[in-house]
């Protein structure tokens, strides 16, 4: 047993020198990361993975949309740590509500996450947020983690067994790595935010955005009396009340153009104009933008609706004021046609 655990520690060790030869300087901290592949490898990773991306989920066919989510995303991809590389942002025709990033600069949003914004600005945060990722190399960082992890676990396994274990270890230590990159991603998306001049607030928003799903989900199990899926961030309070996020807009008011540009929110509900929306599980919608007149409330819109469950909750949904705003006169307003 004292040869196997000295076999063991010499495996792991010549291969732990291997890797600490390993390191790139990480474009966002300037200080060296364990990474397993080159910029070049990663942008070539990320151009497989588009393409595969593409031929799994349709782009939404609306050349204007695309263009301008492209030109918001351009904006902020100038302004950030990582401003040599190509990239490349995509709207995807699909209802789930989610935003991610690929390695090299490959950034997608979904029709179903850009029903729910209602502002540039907070486009610009979803945007910001991946960029984040894009720019701290969490991808090439985690693809290189899970290499490295599975190759140790797997060095232990051909010795002493317990695969099983071993592979639960990896994944418990894999996903508290991801939970620092969201948060980290948040910081970054405030930053690029204030650096072309919105209001860095408007991240707040965005994950606020993310908590009323969760809430909304909260509302339908008790209704139905089903299990609610998990929220997907990190903020088990109110956005605004977490100490984190607080810190992370004082830190981005610092930039001089931090609030020189509006949020936009009538050119982007322009842009949601006829925006393809599932309904349910059978029946797909679009869109509409009308202006609440005096008088307009949530029940007297969703007696008009063609949601037949939920309307009410789901119109305060889609305009940001889920669980019990009300629309104020002359306010821009997304309902379901």
């Amino acid at each position: 047993m004292l040869m196997m655990r000295k076999q063991i520690t010499t495996s792991i060790l010549l291969f732990t020198i291997g890797l600490t030869t390993s390191c790139a300087v990480n474009p966002v901290s300037g200080k060296k990361d364990f990474v397993l592949m080159s910029n070049e490898q990663e942008i070539q990773l990320g151009n497989s993975l588009h393409k595969q991306t593409l031929k799994k989920q349709k782009p939404y066919n609306n050349p204007a949309l695309q263009a301008y989510v492209n030109n918001i995303g351009q904006q902020l991809a100038r302004h950030s740590h990582r401003n040599n590389i190509r990239y490349t942002f995509t709207v995807i025709d699909e209802p789930s509500i989610n935003a991610f990033a690929l390695p090299g600069g490959f950034i997608y949003i979904t029709t179903g996450l850009m029903a729910y914004l209602n502002s540039e600005a907070q486009l610009a945060g979803v945007l910001g947020h991946e960029i984040g990722h894009v720019t701290a190399r969490h991808s090439a960082r985690q693809h290189s983690r899970a290499t490295a992890t599975s190759i140790i676990a797997s060095l232990i396994t051909n010795k002493v067994g317990n695969a099983q274990l071993i592979n639960t270890l990896s994944v418990a230590s894999i996903r508290g790595f991801g939970r620092k990159h969201e948060l980290q991603a948040d910081r970054l998306g405030a930053e690029y935010l204030a650096r072309v001049g919105y209001r860095p607030e408007n991240m707040i928003q965005v994950v606020g955005i993310l908590k009323a799903q969760e809430d909304f989900a909260k509302f339908l199990a008790k209704s139905e009396g089903k299990q609610p899926p998990s929220y997907h961030g990190t903020f088990s309070t109110h956005p605004s009340n977490d100490q984190r996020l607080k810190e992370v807009i004082l830190a981005a008011r610092r930039f001089p153009s931090a609030g020189s540009r509006p949020d936009n929110a009538r050119s982007y509900l322009n842009y949601m104009q006829g925006l393809n929306y599932r309904i349910n599980k059978k029946q797909m919608g679009r869109l509409k933008i009308i202006t609440a007149r005096s008088g307009t409330t949530y029940a007297a819109l969703a007696r008009k609706s063609k949601m037949p469950k939920y309307a009410e909750q789901k119109l305060r949904l889609l305009n940001g004021m889920f669980p019990t705003g009300e629309p104020r006169p002359g306010q821009l307003l997304k309902i379901v046609e």
